[in-house]
């Protein structure tokens, strides 16, 4: 299952962004927890109610995320995460960075200000620190190594040096590592690093109830920056999600509609976190259940056969693909089928995201 960590200094309201997307009841304020917390999320989709709909299942079954709370307390040092978070950190898919903009005098900014552009930038630098740390690290153990390498081994030790070279270069410029020119190969080769700064980040700015009708406007203020993929930036009022959390559908309409807030601002986080990731959903349908399927893009048939058992991905032989639109459209999929809609791919056929997947194989 796909993680994300969410990160960001003490007092910007991370656990209260959990709290909202796990729908957990974690301590906020200055109750600073030690360790991180974990919560399963279900992604919202609103294609899969519309095919349980058309086939009334036993059982509906959304694509998930795990969300990882990390504590405010292991940044801010200036030299980089806290060394104990370090292992979990290396290990998240993608980061959402929670930045502070909103006013609370009981819950006063570590900084004694409130200065978003100043927070991206220091959490930009000690990400960019735990990066340089590691790769200084790799360089002074292939230094050493290439004493008593053979020569080609000592070719590619210097194929990796010099990869690792351009990319301090790069941090040194200030450019995260997800925004550096690497060819397909090189950007696989960095898998075994798994650098912070080349993850996908979504900036989540924390903005108080009474600026939560105008959160699109404010987050158009900061974009992420041009030329960057992997990152976007999405303003919401964490505390009024988690409070919303509590009340019906109704009552949080109500609420809403006093603040001025638009309702899904959460639902549009976790779709930007789901996008930042690369992932796409394909479905399976039927009687006994519809299913959302994580795939990322540009897999195929045969690796989506996979996420839905090994036995499948082993055995492929062919795929029965319909889109998602189409199906609703025909009615079913005898139907598609009458109307062409429906077409059977090989095991090369690149799975999109809203396909009706049906696979074939041989046990």
């Amino acid at each position: 299952m796909p993680q994300l960590g969410i990160i960001g200094f003490e007092r910007g309201g991370k656990t209260s962004l959990f709290n909202a997307v796990a729908n957990a009841q974690h301590a906020m304020g200055f109750q600073t927890h030690s360790d991180p917390h974990l919560g399963v999320v279900q992604v919202p989709d609103d294609r899969l109610p519309k095919l349980s709909a058309l086939y009334a299942p036993k059982k509906t079954t959304p694509a998930t995320l795990e969300y990882v709370d990390f504590p405010g307390a292991g940044f801010g040092g200036g030299e980089g995460p806290a060394v104990r978070f370090l292992d979990q950190l290396s290990q998240m898919d993608a980061f959402i960075h929670v930045v502070r903009l909103f006013d609370n005098e009981a819950v006063p900014h570590p900084s004694e200000s409130i200065d978003a552009t100043r927070d991206i930038e220091s959490m930009t630098l000690e990400l960019t620190f735990a990066d340089l740390g590691l790769i200084e690290k790799r360089l002074t153990r292939i230094a050493e190594e290439t004493k008593s390498m053979k020569a080609a081994e000592r070719t590619l030790a210097e194929r990796e040096t010099e990869l690792l070279g351009r990319l301090q270069e790069a941090l040194s410029d200030g450019v995260p590592l997800r925004a550096v020119a690497l060819s397909d190969e090189e950007r696989k080769s960095l898998r075994q690093y798994r650098f912070l700064t080349e993850r996908p980040l979504l900036t989540v700015l924390n903005i108080g109830e009474g600026d939560a009708g105008r959160a699109g406007e404010i987050a158009a203020a900061y974009p992420a920056p041009a030329g960057a993929p992997g990152a976007e930036t999405v303003a919401l009022c964490a505390s009024l999600e988690a409070e919303l959390r509590s009340l019906s559908e109704e009552e949080a309409a109500e609420y809403r509609a006093e603040l001025g807030a638009s309702a899904g601002a959460m639902q549009l986080a976790v779709q930007l976190s789901y996008a930042a990731l690369g992932l796409r959903s394909f479905f399976t349908v039927g009687e006994d259940e519809c299913r959302a399927w994580t795939i990322r893009a540009g897999e195929n048939a045969q690796e989506a056969a996979g996420k839905i058992h090994s036995d499948l991905e082993r055995g492929f032989i062919r795929a029965e693909v319909v889109s998602w639109q189409d199906l609703l459209d025909a009615g079913s999929e005898a139907e598609a089928k009458k109307r062409a809609m429906s077409h059977t791919e090989g095991k090369d056929y690149l799975v999109q995201d809203g396909d009706v997947v049906h696979v074939l194989f041989n046990v």
